[in-house]
């Protein structure tokens, strides 16, 4: 198997996590983060008891912000449990000569304006990647439908703008060939990233967050790269 960022990754404001002689790697959560976001999304889609738990959950007088994440996650996964046996590296390695430092805008999809950019280390290219679970093709379909949802949420905020032609509708078209798309390390500063993405569209969910949790759970607020014309962290796993 292998790992093909396809757009730039970044792991966070300060670059990439170091082992002690010094070689940056990505680390095993960066992954099973990515993953369990696009099981989360998938299977409420998907199944409509488990929607409709979750759904009673984020509309519950107790709700706290601290504990969304762990339990809506809990919901999906007692009932759906495919990240069982999921077999990460715990690190890995990135090529140093592959690393860059590069400007990212903190990109406003609603307003088109970069809002509060920062320089970090960026990661683009090809490494190999061993991912084994019994429940890869289960993997695979989630991947795919939270991507491809992400990708068209994203698209659909820009409207007119030219990223919409030159970036997202090429991306849309790509993502349904690859074999495992992820959306992987920092891509947003929206604080569910995308694990709470099902119930953007449904109105009392999407409003009781907002006025509870102070949080639009679309991602609304994406890393940009200017020069390269792209949002991060789009990637592949390829299985050969």
């Amino acid at each position: 198997m292998e790992l093909i960022c396809w757009t730039p990754v970044v792991f966070n404001r300060r670059g990439f996590p170091r082992d002690e002689e010094g070689r940056p790697f990505l680390p095993r959560n960066l992954f099973t983060e990515a993953l369990t976001s696009a099981v989360i999304f998938y299977y409420v889609k998907k199944d409509k008891e488990i929607e409709n738990k979750v759904k009673k959950y984020l509309l519950s007088s107790d709700i706290k912000f601290e504990e969304v994440s762990d339990k809506v996650k809990e919901i999906v996964l007692s009932k759906y449990p495919v990240l069982d046996q999921l077999d990460i590296p715990e690190k890995t390695y990135l090529p140093e000569k592959d690393i860059q430092e590069k400007y990212i805008e903190v990109f406003d999809l609603k307003r088109w304006e970069d809002i509060k950019g920062f320089k970090t280390e960026i990661f683009k290219g090809i490494i190999p990647l061993e991912i084994k679970s019994p429940h890869l093709e289960k993997l695979k379909a989630a991947a795919h439908s939270y991507a491809e949802a992400l990708a068209k949420i994203e698209h659909s905020f820009l409207k007119d703008h030219p990223l919409a032609s030159i970036f997202y509708e090429p991306l849309i078209n790509d993502l349904k060939k690859w074999e495992i798309p992820l959306r992987i390390g920092m891509w947003t500063e929206v604080s569910f990233k995308g694990d709470l993405l099902f119930f953007w569209r449904i109105k009392k969910v999407r409003e009781r967050l907002l006025k509870e949790l102070k949080v639009d759970i679309r991602p609304r607020y994406v890393l940009y790269l200017p020069q390269e014309k792209q949002t991060t962290g789009w990637a592949e796993i390829k299985i050969k």
